[in-house]
């Protein structure tokens, strides 16, 4: 049986967590199973999450399809009740660094880092900076997800129920895509919004309960991400005026709870920067 043995040059000794022999049979499990670059260790703050947090970082070169590695981790991770875990490609975390993402400039922080396989850490940028980059990214979004608001509303004005309840489904996708960017670091890849939902849910729980799990809401929003295809490709999709009016209030709580969440991800941005609260 060959022995998987971790160079010491390539853990972040000072960090707290490797004096767990838990953390440390952890560590040993992903590197001896996953061709990983860097591993990271961080609580989601920004969503306001106690629990902890494992970021696996691999090269697109050595793994293309990051599925591929759901197994062999839920083996790795099984019985970690208060630990989970997320994989990205470094290079996808790179770019959302360069263009201000909060999330890993906290997540990816030096002081975060477990593992670096080539003993360095990733550049998270300047603080200062990213503020408006977050502003600018998050607004960009729902900016886009106004116009189909605003198209939604034409076609309510005029009866078209099915056009409304297609306008209305973008309006969804791009405002969970928005607040995942924002809480995640990463925006779910699916046009289903009963996926956005449970995508979100261990991060912004009012969000994965927008629509709840009666009859009535599930049947609500099965009508909404029919319309994404259906509207567009089938002509038997119906939708009543009393069903898009309920839509035309989700969306408006959705935009409420949205607002929420930017606050307060910006005012713990602002207060770590003045407090110095420790993000590990």
């Amino acid at each position: 049986m060959k022995v998987i043995i971790m160079r010491s040059k390539s853990l972040n000794l000072g960090h707290e967590a490797l004096k767990e022999e838990r953390m440390m049979r952890l560590l040993k499990g992903i590197t001896a199973a996953v061709p990983v670059q860097y591993i990271y260790l961080h609580y989601n703050f920004l969503a306001g999450k106690a629990a902890r947090e494992i970021l696996i970082l691999v090269s697109f070169k050595h793994v293309r399809i990051l599925n591929e590695l759901t197994p062999i981790l839920n083996i790795i991770f099984s019985g970690q009740m208060e630990l989970g875990y997320r994989v990205f490609h470094v290079h996808e975390v790179e770019q959302a660094l360069l263009e201000g993402s909060l999330f890993f400039y906290y997540a990816t922080a030096a002081q975060n880092c477990l593992f670096s396989k080539s003993g360095i850490f990733l550049n998270s940028g300047a603080p200062k900076l990213i503020a408006g980059q977050v502003s600018a990214m998050y607004q960009n979004g729902i900016d886009k997800a106004n116009k189909f608001l605003s198209g939604a509303t034409f076609y309510f004005k005029r009866q078209n129920f099915e056009y409304c309840a297609f306008m209305l489904h973008q309006v969804f996708d791009l405002m969970y895509r928005a607040i995942e960017m924002l809480v995640m670091g990463k925006d779910k890849r699916t046009h289903r919004i009963k996926i956005h939902q449970l995508y979100i849910k261990p991060y912004v729980k009012p969000l994965s309960g927008l629509f709840n799990c009666s009859e009535e809401e599930a049947g609500l929003l099965h009508l909404l991400d029919e319309a994404y295809l259906a509207v567009r490709y089938e002509n038997n999709y119906k939708i009543t005026e009393p069903e898009v009016v309920r839509l035309f209030e989700k969306a408006d709580l959705l935009y409420v709870f949205a607002e929420q969440v930017y606050q307060g991800v910006m005012n713990r941005h602002f207060d770590q920067q003045v407090g110095g609260i420790d993000v590990r």
